[in-house]
């Protein structure tokens, strides 16, 4: 069966985002490529814009380039910016309006100024002509940096700036599709890219934290901005790097605001200073720099990895998108990996990786880069060109007709394989498949040779899904029977609210590592994480807040678990200042406050044994939240009879991707065990004791 030409599913998804830079000695980017690499994942957008942005090495002129409403509002901005800096050339608009939208001009100042007079007087022409409406709107001001953008899909702005045809190769391209959620889409000065001197970036999120961002900017001297949240991103990026001076690295660190305890590269008091440039809320961003000898790539994701992405490299490139299946696109054969939550990646030009955004990265893509691809079997279907409904209506006949075995090839992105066939039928895909692969399973069986995307086997009731490669975030959400075997490693919210009801119980093994969240408020079913390849590492499997809010099932981790990789506790400092508060008092002996306060796990746990019931319940009050529930957290090994199924099913995980040896030498170590306590929840302590008086 063969393909049909692409038909667009309208699936609205937030924004999507793309980069790719290129390496030293590799042919310069066309724009083909930034097309490519966005319009694959159009549905994630909307009409209501789009753009692409180029960044360049070597001996370039400024280009200042400005949406306005009409060719006489144009020299007018053009009179206003030459009574700033000097004789400013108006060579045209880059496409005719048609009245409805603004056009783009392109303007050029024959004397050169520095950075900071230059962006001064930008910000001030755009606060003259954004009185008392918006009449016109300089958008790129850069030298290595220029920006194309508009209301429309990528195709769309593509051809409207008719791009192929006017713009040369560049060494990095940022390309994006937009959802608007913080400001209106009819003007395309709120289309991204935003950029800012020889910043250009592309975001996916809502900035929560943009008011401070404006405040703290504004203390810097800008003092006009365009309405939207992704603005200050692209602004912040430039002020801490030619305003104050930060190295690129430090003005990552100081954005992305990571959590308590991660690897820091500013001092306390610079964090304090910079605190109103912290970006809050749930971001992705993809950026583009160039001090005109190199370039760079920088990816941002926010500490709770609320947004996708995902990084790659090949021999010429590397890159950057919201889902893998854009990477794939262009280079098949990249090597995808992803950021920590809270992380961030830069790349350049000339020094190739700086920061990878991961410990261990080559460890990471053990698996993932070494998947088979076996010749497909049974009914094969073509996928190229099919969209999800039709491949879906494809399954259900073939389902209905007996049909035991379907391979998908060319799978490239498309969502909800799976949903809605509700007879047994082995599926093999050969691809990327999109989102939401086998959601709401009961009776298929998938095999995937390649990674998979977002949210697989959500409310999965039976079937199985089996991933040669990697799985990206919420993996199983709410999975209540089956089973789900990655071979590689595994991102954010993997088996948050797994359940498990009557007979059926559901597990999901993971080969190598997972990242934050593992199970958080997982009510029943087992997830087991072997963390194979990383038996000689010291890298924790495990991210942060495993088992938070965890009432049910059980986590098995391979080897110890640090302890503050656990639950979801208060933070250290505020229960060693109540324990304070309680010794001066003189409530609290000194030795008992020294042991406690000493202890490398202060939780709630410790303070049961060492604290008296009437303390107890004062300090067990900021444990008083959704996220805590008390663990029971102990070395196991699985051969006692209790684990007994656990051991069944990591034999078969062991069968399916030929790892039988090195799946019974994990049977032969330790285990950390994570499951809820069936003891007094703090409320049931509390409720226990004397009532207080007054």
């Amino acid at each position: 069966m063969s393909g049909e030409p692409l038909e667009i599913s309208h699936v609205k998804s937030g924004c999507g985002v793309f980069g790719v830079l290129r390496k030293r000695g590799a042919p310069p980017i066309s724009p083909e490529v930034a097309l490519a690499g966005i319009e694959c994942v159009r549905y994630r957008g909307s009409r209501f814009g789009a753009g692409f942005g180029l960044v360049r090495t070597g001996p370039q002129s400024r280009r200042i380039k400005a949406f306005a409403a009409s060719d006489e509002v144009a020299e007018e901005l053009r009179r206003e910016l030459q009574q700033r800096i000097g004789k400013v050339e108006l060579i045209g608009s880059e496409y005719a309006s048609d009245g409805k939208i603004y056009a783009s001009y392109v303007f050029e100042p024959v004397d050169e100024q520095d950075h900071r007079s230059l962006r001064r007087s930008i910000g001030a022409v755009n606060r003259a002509f954004s009185r008392p409406t918006i009449r016109a709107r300089i958008y790129s001001w850069g030298r290595y940096v220029e920006v194309f953008k508009g209301i429309g899909y990528p195709s769309d702005v593509y051809e409207l700036y008719s791009l192929s045809d006017k713009v040369e190769a560049a060494d990095l391209w940022i390309s994006h599709t937009r959802q608007p959620t913080n400001s209106p889409g009819r003007l395309p000065i709120w289309s991204h890219p935003f950029a800012s001197g020889e910043w250009a970036i592309v975001h996916n999120g809502d900035v929560s934290s943009f008011g401070a961002n404006m405040e703290f900017l504004s203390s810097l001297g800008a003092d006009s901005f365009v309405g939207t949240d992704s603005e200050v991103i692209a602004l912040l990026l430039d002020y801490l790097t030619s305003e104050i001076g930060l190295k690129l690295e430090e003005a990552c660190r100081a954005l992305v605001n990571p959590f308590e305890g991660s690897e820091d590269t500013l001092t306390g008091q610079q964090l304090s200073a910079l605190r109103g440039a912290q970006l809050d809320g749930p971001f992705s961003v993809v950026a583009g720099f160039s001090d005109g000898n190199e370039a760079f790539m920088v990816v941002l994701v926010d500490r709770f990895k609320f947004r996708p992405i995902v990084v790659g490299e090949d021999e010429n490139y590397f890159y950057a998108a919201s889902e893998e299946a854009q990477i794939r696109r262009v280079s098949p054969n990249a090597r995808v990996w992803t950021i920590e939550p809270g992380g961030y990646m830069i790349a350049s030009t000339d020094r190739g990786l700086i920061r990878p955004g991961r410990r261990a990265r080559e460890l990471f893509m053990r698996f993932s880069s070494s998947v088979r691809h076996p010749t497909p079997t049974g009914v094969v279907i073509d996928a190229l060109g099919l969209n999800h409904s039709r491949i879906n209506s494809l399954l259900r006949d073939l389902a209905v007709r007996g049909c035991e075995e379907v391979s998908l090839i060319n799978v490239s992105g498309q969502r909800y394989i799976g949903v809605g066939v509700d007879r047994p039928l082995k599926v093999k895909i050969h691809g990327t498949p999109g989102n939401c692969l086998a959601n709401f399973n009961d009776c298929v069986d998938f095999e995937v040779f390649g990674s998979v995307q977002d949210d697989v086997g959500d409310v999965m009731h039976g079937g199985s899904v089996v991933v040669h490669g990697d799985a990206r975030d919420v993996l199983g959400q709410a999975l209540q029977g089956g089973y789900v075997f990655v071979k590689g490693n595994a991102g954010n919210r993997c088996g948050i609210q797994m359940r498990e009801y009557s007979h059926k119980r559901p597990y999901m093994v993971i080969g190598g590592t997972v990242d934050d969240y593992l199970g958080e408020y997982m009510a029943g079913g087992v997830i087991v994480v072997l963390g194979l390849g990383y038996e000689d590492s010291d890298l924790p499997l495990v991210g942060k807040y495993v088992g938070s809010g965890m009432v049910g099932g059980r986590i098995l981790v391979r080897g110890e678990v640090p302890r503050d990789r656990i639950g979801y506790l208060p933070p250290r400092e505020d229960v060693v200042q109540y324990l304070r508060g309680l010794k001066l008092d003189g409530e609290l002996d000194d030795r008992t406050f020294r042991e406690l306060i000493s202890a490398q796990h202060l939780d709630y746990e410790i303070l049961r044994e060492r604290l008296a019931p009437d303390l107890l319940k004062r300090v067990g009050k900021l444990f008083e939240h959704k996220y805590f529930r008390r663990l029971r957290i102990e070395p196991v090994r699985l051969d006692a009879e209790r684990f007994e199924d656990v051991c069944s099913v990591l034999r078969e995980f062991g069968k399916r991707f030929s790892l039988e040896r090195e799946v019974e030498r994990a049977l032969d170590g330790r285990f950390t065990l994570i499951e809820p306590l069936r003891g007094p929840t703090v409320d049931a302590v509390r409720r226990e004791l004397p009532k207080e008086e007054g």
